[in-house]
């Protein structure tokens, strides 16, 4: 303190001190949170760059030892892109072909090579859409918390259990089919589509449907079931009776108020099911080798391969089954969750009752709805595990019993996705 000053100038001094001090802490405590804010940034990003090569190089090797890759490979190398009409006529789920040809076209790669690039490029969008869908529906999460549960997600298979399921994969399936091109081109926009329809109905059941569902979203919508079609029809067998079935529930419940949406939803299904029923045509009844049709066979296919069609989906739905208990019991399931169930109860619909006549009976080409299905219900209990346990709605650190029990299965569904990887690519099996 300088001598002969007042008091009141020598408080005028201790008060601009103190000021800047506060500044001075304020400024530590900006630069600090910055840098902590750019740590935890850089450590999301090379989560993501982890998972971005994990997945890459699951897809390419296993579309190497994939046992559907041989057949969908050649007819990507006998296309006639000039002839889109006959191109169609003889493979109406032409997309993964399509790319598959561009791939070998440009490049002068061999053939599985370039399956192996598409199908890992596929995967990678596949991860990009989920995680961009989880960060937009539940705030306050960490980008390296979403990346590495995205990749769990898409590691993950049924629980593996030797003395009941020998093959990993056969009568129980998995979320993540590997050894299916045409089932992992059609999954990113299935996930897509589900994420905005289910958007869009919950929306306008808040809004009490006065509003309707936007024509912007609707028509990039339709244009996506088109393309979802032609990657694969599968995941519109599952959409189309979910939605009708969705809409009637709300039909009941307000006494016809959501009418007009319903109406505005079937105009938005119209393009792709007039597409789908072209390839029903062409893949049912279009004289292709070993096509003889469809028939009611109950529980033939699904029980094919497995002691316990209940087991074996048990084992396959046991996260998605405790995660939709948990989220019950917090009263945070929503309407686009429900949808997403009743997309995998039609899937499961299918899968049991149906069948294909001839020698094609045992391919379970009525299974792949169901297993999209099974994806979009692992999909909404991912994103359920995140925002009950890691978003800024949890309150405090204790996570509770809930947590734990959820985690563990989690932990056994990600051995057994790894396992299967292993079977696949280093044990020589085809799926």
């Amino acid at each position: 303190m300088l001598p002969g000053l007042s008091e009141e100038g020598k408080r005028g001094i201790m008060i601009t001190e103190r000021q800047g001090s506060l500044l001075l802490i304020r400024e530590v405590d900006s630069r600090m949170e910055m840098t902590e804010k750019r740590r935890r940034n850089g450590i999301g990003w090379a989560v993501i760059a982890a998972s971005a090569a994990i997945l890459f190089t699951c897809g390419f090797l296993t579309a190497l030892v994939g046992i559907d890759y041989g057949p969908h490979e050649q007819i990507a190398l006998s296309l006639t892109p000039g002839d889109p009409a006959g191109l169609f006529r003889e493979h109406p789920e032409p997309l993964w072909h399509l790319l598959t040809y561009m791939v070998v076209r440009l490049t002068h790669c061999r053939v599985e090579i370039a399956a192996g690039i598409v199908s890992g490029c596929l995967i990678l969008l596949t991860y990009a859409v989920a995680y961009f869908a989880i960060r937009k529906t539940v705030p306050g999460l960490e980008t390296h918390e979403i990346a590495a549960l995205d990749l769990v997600l898409h590691l993950v298979s049924a629980i593996y259990v030797p003395f009941f399921n020998k093959e990993p994969f056969l009568g129980q399936g998995t979320p993540n089919i590997w050894h299916n091109p045409t089932t992992i081109a059609v999954r990113p926009i299935a996930l897509l589509i589900f994420v905005i329809t289910a958007s869009m109905v919950v929306n306008a059941q808040k809004e009490e449907f006065e509003k309707g569902i936007p024509a912007g979203r609707a028509v990039v919508t339709a244009l996506l079931l088109v393309l979802s079609c032609l990657a694969k029809p599968s995941f519109v067998q599952v959409f189309y009776p979910a939605i009708f079935t969705l809409m009637v529930i709300w039909l009941i419940m307000y006494k016809g108020k959501n009418l007009r949406t319903a109406i505005q939803l079937f105009l938005m299904c119209l393009p792709s099911l007039i597409v789908m029923i072209f390839q029903f045509v062409v893949a049912f009844y279009g004289g292709k080798e070993g096509s003889g049709g469809i028939m009611i066979a109950p529980f033939v296919v699904a029980g094919a391969r497995t002691n316990s069609i209940a087991v074996s989906m048990l084992l396959l739905l046991a996260f998605p089954l405790l995660m939709l208990l948990i989220a019950a019991i917090h009263r945070s399931v929503t309407w686009g969750d429900i949808f997403g169930w009743i997309m995998l109860i039609w899937g499961t619909i299918w899968r049991l009752l149906l069948a294909e006549k001839g020698e094609r009976t045992y391919h379970g080409n009525f299974t792949w709805g169901y297993m999209l299905a099974v994806y979009l219900v692992w999909y909404i209990a991912v994103r359920h595990y995140l925002k009950l346990y890691f978003s800024e709605q949890m309150t405090g650190n204790k996570r509770g019993i809930g947590f734990y029990l959820a985690t563990l299965v989690l932990a056994l569904h990600l051995i057994s996705g790894i396992y299967y990887l292993i079977y696949l690519v280093f044990m020589g099996h085809g799926m």
